[in-house]
């Protein structure tokens, strides 16, 4: 049977650490709770009958000494271990006359030396020692009365919410319909753990969230009775009961009634709860409150609920406290569409010119839509892993080009995706996307690009005469007409058609003074069918018609026919 440890320290700090850094059940001890003064620790031992005392010196309304002398006269068989500054000796002194096992400094105190002290400290419990707990505890109707451990609750409340209801009704109301107002309300605090700074993330995970748990269990019970239970990886859930019975204080004042929103006092308790975790732990959170529900088979739906509000921190900004509102269905629904066919194409095609500018004008369309739009944050999320499908596939990008990306360069880029915290958040990190994809990809067509724009240059200065349309000069070089286009000028500082035609036109002029040849054959040889489209395009390029071109610089041949 695991040994109880009662802790008393007015130093919230000191509580929280020794609370977390020790793994209790690993090594035979349950942690039966903490109290920041000497009264409410006498309370909590009364309530506990714990088996080893951790007591402060200097606390408020009742010292440590007179606490040990308390316990001592009252529970002789109890082992007290003292908690000590370096000016507390004389203290110290009289502690151990009054009977303490030891003591450690807590300036200096290492989790191992605690744990040392009180694996040596549980060594001295003998069975007289037991079974004289055990007949005071019967006699007190101590351990009758602590009622179900917090882990029944736990295990209740996950059936409660993840196994499907067996019909759907409100959880106002019982299996028959009726009114289940009068069961025990409870309110459910959803609590968000946000990612860590990567600079400060600490090396175990479990300890990290051990000690936000048992900071979270201090924070509440300085507002009202409750259990902080944890549920998934990122979320706890704090299970607030506001029956009239409960002595929930303020916390409970002025609160609303069943199938109604939070109250404000319990705004200020998340915001409480939110401000100690950055405090403390330099942890971030944010929490969803759901309405009050009448009972534990309200859980389902109460959280539910706060799920529902806590998801809007992704578009109102992390760090804050967030309350269920339920839908008003006399509005009319406007949806608003965040990423059409149509956008996805327009996309596309930007993507295919690399005109980056384009495409983050595109890109900040759709997540001003999403701001409009809100919704839940699964279809927001779906929709930011359709728009990296679509820039992926344009870049090629592979997880390999993560690091460039963001800061959680360790994970793919799809899982990236996944973690993102707020819309702002998700914003910026498709903008860096965006511009590596397109430097990466005018790169690498940069490169080959010029080497393919040179080999085409090659060939129409030597195949001018014959049809070269743009689409075959793209299939040429195994790129999209729009691509060519755009490199093509890129690179020549014209375009293709201009290009071809400047080609053919000094080849033409070429011939017309070096040659006899009519027109209409020089015409044909530079290849143009239509010898009246070859006047127009050759006065657009040199100013004047052929005819003058070949009047103004007259060549050696004789007796040519000048048609």
């Amino acid at each position: 049977m695991a040994l109880k440890v009662v802790l008393a320290d007015d130093e919230i700090l000191v509580r929280l650490g020794i609370k977390s850094l020790i793994d209790w059940e690993r090594h035979g001890f349950e942690f039966a709770g903490d109290a920041p003064d000497g009264l409410q620790a006498l309370e909590l031992i009364e309530r506990t009958m714990p088996d080893i005392v951790l007591t402060d010196i200097v606390m408020p309304n009742m010292d440590g000494i007179e606490l040990i002398e308390t316990v001592k006269q009252r529970y002789p068989f109890m082992r007290i271990i003292v908690l000590s500054s370096h000016n507390e000796y004389d203290y110290i002194r009289k502690a151990m006359k009054l009977g303490v096992d030891d003591y450690i400094l807590k300036t200096s105190m290492k989790p191992e030396e605690l744990l040392e002290l009180l694996l040596e400290t549980a060594d001295k419990i003998t069975a007289s020692d037991t079974e004289w707990k055990q007949r005071l505890a019967m006699e007190a109707g101590g351990e009758s009365q602590a009622g179900e451990t917090q882990d029944e609750l736990a295990e209740r409340l996950y059936r409660y919410i993840e196994e499907p209801a067996p019909k759907e009704r409100d959880f106002l109301q019982d299996e028959q319909g009726g009114d289940a107002s009068a069961e025990a309300k409870h309110v459910l605090m959803l609590l968000r753990i946000h990612r860590s700074d990567p600079s400060r993330a600490t090396v175990d995970s479990h300890q990290a969230k051990r000690t936000l748990l048992n900071l979270l269990h201090l924070e509440l019970t300085k507002w009202t009775k409750g259990n902080v239970i944890p549920y998934k990886e990122h979320e706890v859930i704090v299970w607030i009961p506001l029956s009239a019975d409960s002595d929930q204080g303020s916390a409970a004042e002025d609160t609303a009634g069943p199938g109604q929103a939070a109250s404000v006092p319990l705004l200020s308790l998340g915001q409480d709860l939110i401000s100690a975790a950055k405090r403390f732990l330099n942890q971030r959170l944010s929490i969803g409150i759901s309405r009050v529900a009448a009972g534990e088979r309200g859980a389902r739906t109460a959280y539910r609920e706060a799920k529902e509000a806590l998801e809007r921190y992704f578009f109102g900004g992390t760090e804050r406290v967030y309350v269920y509102e339920p839908p008003n269905n006399t509005e009319a629904s406007s949806e608003v569409p965040v990423m059409t066919r149509e956008i996805e194409q327009r996309l596309k095609q930007q993507l295919e010119l690399m005109d980056e500018k384009a495409v983050q004008q595109i890109v900040r369309g759709i997540f001003d839509n999403m701001a409009e739009a809100g919704g839940p944050l699964e279809h927001n999320v779906q929709i930011g892993l359709q728009l990296l499908h679509v820039i992926q596939t344009a870049g090629k990008l592979t997880d390999e080009h993560a690091a460039a990306v963001g800061p959680d360069s360790g994970l793919p880029l799809y899982k990236q995706v996944i973690g993102f915290e707020t819309l702002e958040e998700a914003r910026s990190w498709f903008e860096r996307l965006i511009g590596v994809c397109c430097d990466r990809v005018r790169n690498r067509m940069y490169r080959t690009g010029r080497e393919d724009i040179q080999r085409l240059l090659v060939y129409m200065r030597t195949n001018y005469m014959n049809d070269l349309s743009l689409k075959q000069a793209a299939d040429m070089v195994s790129m999209s007409e729009s691509y060519l286009s755009h490199l093509f000028k890129k690179e020549t500082d014209t375009g293709f058609t201009e290009y071809l035609n400047q080609v053919r036109i000094d080849k033409a002029a070429e011939l017309l003074l070096t040659t006899s040849l009519p027109s209409y054959l020089i015409a044909e040889q530079v290849g143009y069918e239509n010898i009246n489209y070859f006047g127009r395009i050759f006065k657009k390029v040199k100013g004047i018609s052929p005819q003058q071109y070949r009047s103004q610089y007259p060549n050696d041949t004789d007796g040519a026919s000048l048609t």
